[in-house]
């Protein structure tokens, strides 16, 4: 599997296996093993916290939902999850957007301009999925992957039940 097939996959569905918003990061474990603890994301709460496979960085309420994933690939080589082996693999970097555009083409996921732009690059929005690929131009002016990302809308979190056993990511 080539990491083209893998963004194209991730844009026309908002996934990658089992990694898609809305999914449980125990379920996700249970499959793929333990993520890697990347880091809280404000110095005062733990969650939301920041876990990882690899350049995939995923974004988990308090609740133990994903509430949001990217895929850090301004880097070469990137390590993506193969969804054929649910192993993290390490795959060439620097996809360019007219790459993405046509395995995304390719795969009949539709795309569009994102409604919002930056001077030094471009945002591409699929459709239905609402997966955004950021490209920045290089040196040379073409436009190179540099992350792809997807997230759902705030939700009402649950309360952790008291006595609820710890599961190891922090509850």
């Amino acid at each position: 599997m080539m990491p083209l097939e893998v963004m194209a996959g991730f844009g026309a569905t908002g996934r990658i296996g089992p990694l898609r918003c809305g999914a449980s990061l125990p379920d996700i474990a249970a499959v793929l093993g333990p993520p890697w603890d990347s880091s809280r994301i404000s110095k005062r709460t733990r969650w939301p916290h920041l876990f990882a496979y690899g350049d995939i960085e995923l974004c988990v309420c308090r609740c133990r939902l994903i509430i949001s994933f990217s895929i850090q690939t301004w880097h070469n080589p990137i390590e993506l999850l193969n969804p054929r082996t649910n192993t993290i693999t390490s795959f060439p970097g620097h996809m360019t957007y007219r790459q993405i555009t046509e395995a995304l083409d390719a795969t009949n996921c539709r795309w569009r301009p994102a409604p919002y732009q930056f001077p030094e690059g471009v945002y591409l929005q699929t459709i239905p999925s609402d997966v955004v690929f950021t490209f920045r131009a290089d040196d040379k002016d073409e436009l190179l992957l540099e992350n792809a990302a997807a997230s759902i809308n705030p939700h009402d979190c649950p309360p952790i039940p008291i006595g609820a056993p710890d599961d190891s990511y922090g509850a």
